[in-house]
């Protein structure tokens, strides 16, 4: 898969920037064709945030909570298939979120209804709320899953195929939309009329995030990673470009995109002055690095910019890696994500990036693949939400380097989400602690280059739909975005369709028999 300096190319047919989720499946669909292509990779590895890392016998996921659209017939898994006929299984999930607090403690499984009926016989007198919300939930589940069917990007289609698309998605979007619109605490007041049931969701930041959770329960789509953790998607599709004869090219910086004297894309130049020409380049990396650093001044429209400054993103992590000397659930942990809420927190505090109020995820990923930690011992990744910005930039200098008040900083933000973990689920959890690791949005933001250490792009908001800060071509001819940055949300799911919508557009114009098929295949 690592190719040596001596075996760079001078030219190919389509040169991929970014060897994530989106980069790998790009090249993968495209490889298969039987084109020529060079993924380009910045770090020393592949797979983005689908890579983890390994400690002393213990093997993490960097930031995978849980995977959607992976499982037989999703959408992840037809475009794997497609690639290939042996995809990584991705286990089916039974339990999805515990909400845990000083006062309640529930479980959201594939059986939705369970939650419903605890939640009535505990809140009698919300029971119509309650029930109006899983039935909605369940309604946008079925919703969400015929749109899910619907990938192919109208870049790709004539005019008529685009005015019957866009009338079938207007179908299923205009719920959805009002969805995406509703703040939640808004949203949970129109169910419930008092603050108890109000409570266990208000982690939630829109109403669209609740009900995804609960549609996506309803019909299945919840999948842990494959045996290995969420490194073995990354090696398979790696293994899949590599048997085509295509190359990823590691620890190789992109400097600029190359245009020719039509001012199109014509290849790229990397950080030593080499050349890579091509058709096509797929940029499968933060927009923002492309857009201001890649191209030249005045290349992009200045409206463009200040909407993708102005854009709304997702927030960035402070995570906790951990090994441990015992099984997790020897103390109380489960195959769910489990969420440590506060009784006194209300509203935006919950995902405010303060430790002390923010709400802690904990998942242990080990109970379900043991494989993924040493016998008799286990894995846990703790985290929260947070930003780039806090303290300072959390305490870096100039350029954000790291010093002694960044280590300082970061161990005192570890300190206190430990502290309330042992206080209020674990106790003496520090005590099986043998490997430790933490990453903050600094760090997320150095090995990404993700805008503000972004795990996930643009949400799917109205703000950000009528700017079209999601797109997949570009105002420089054969120039495609292909990652998570071309379509609105986030997750394997969106960088998948992100790189099959942009192959298309390769494949329309370079193989049209190939063109058919895929466009076929993201069509059932």
């Amino acid at each position: 898969m690592i190719e040596q300096d001596s075996q760079m190319p001078d030219s190919c047919d389509v040169v991929i920037i970014g060897a994530g989720a989106g980069g790998l499946t790009a090249a993968a669909l495209l490889s298969r064709t039987g084109l020529n292509v060079v993924v380009l990779e910045a770090e020393s590895q592949a797979g983005g945030y689908l890579a983890g890392f390994k400690r002393r016998g213990f093997s993490f996921n960097t930031s995978i909570e849980w995977l959607n659209q992976c499982g037989p017939g999703g959408f992840v898994d037809t475009i794997f298939r497609f690639i290939g006929t042996d995809p990584p299984h991705c286990q089916q999930m039974h339990s999805i979120r515990r909400f845990k607090s000083e006062t309640y403690d529930y479980i959201l499984t594939s059986n939705p209804n369970e939650l419903r009926d605890c939640l009535i016989n505990d809140f009698p007198e919300e029971t119509r709320g309650t029930t109006d919300l899983f039935n909605d939930g369940k309604k946008l589940g079925r919703r969400m899953s015929s749109l899910e069917r619907k990938t192919v990007s109208a870049d790709t289609l004539n005019l008529f195929e685009k005015s019957v698309r866009c009338m079938k998605m207007l179908y299923f979007a205009i719920p959805v939309i009002n969805y995406i619109r509703t703040p939640i605490e808004k949203a949970l007041c129109r169910y419930f009329n008092t603050e108890g049931v109000r409570n266990i969701f208000s982690t939630h930041q829109t109403l669209m995030s609740l009900m995804v959770s609960i549609g996506w329960a309803y019909s299945g789509n919840f999948q842990a990673c494959p045996k290995g953790g969420s490194r073995t998607l990354a090696v398979w599709l790696a293994d899949r470009i590599r048997i085509a004869g295509s190359k990823i090219i590691l620890n190789q910086r992109v400097a600029r995109v190359k245009l020719n004297d039509k001012k199109e894309a014509s290849g790229v130049i990397l950080e030593d002055n080499r050349t890579i020409n091509s058709r096509f380049v797929i940029a499968a990396c933060d927009i923002r690095i492309l857009y201001e650093k890649m191209l030249p001044v005045g290349t992009i429209a200045r409206s463009l910019h200040k909407a993708l400054e102005e854009s709304d993103i997702y927030h960035s992590v402070f995570c906790i890696f951990l090994g441990i000397d015992c099984d997790p659930t020897a103390l109380g942990f489960g195959e769910e994500a489990l969420n440590l809420v506060r009784d006194d927190v209300k509203g935006k505090d919950h995902s405010g990036g303060d430790p002390r109020l923010s709400v802690i995820t904990v998942l242990a990923p080990s109970i379900l693949d043991p494989s993924l930690a040493p016998q008799g011992k286990g894995t846990l990744i703790i985290h929260c939400p947070a930003y780039l910005d806090f303290q300072k930039n959390w305490q870096t200098g100039e350029g954000l380097t790291r010093g002694k008040e960044y280590l300082a900083l970061k161990k005192e933000y570890a300190d206190i989400l430990l502290d309330r973990i042992e206080t209020t689920f674990a106790p003496g959890l520090r005590q099986h602690i043998e490997v430790m690791e933490i990453a903050t949005p600094i760090t997320y933001w150095r090995y990404t280059g993700n805008t503000m250490g972004t795990i996930c792009g643009v949400k799917p908001t109205a703000k950000n739909i009528r700017a079209g800060v999601a797109h997949h071509q570009t105002a420089v001819k054969r120039l495609l975005i292909g990652g998570h940055c071309a379509e609105y949300g986030g997750g394997v799911p969106i960088a998948v369709k992100a790189a099959a919508n942009a192959s298309l557009i390769v494949l329309k114009e370079m193989n049209r028999k190939e063109y058919s098929r895929l466009k076929a295949v993201m069509s059932r």
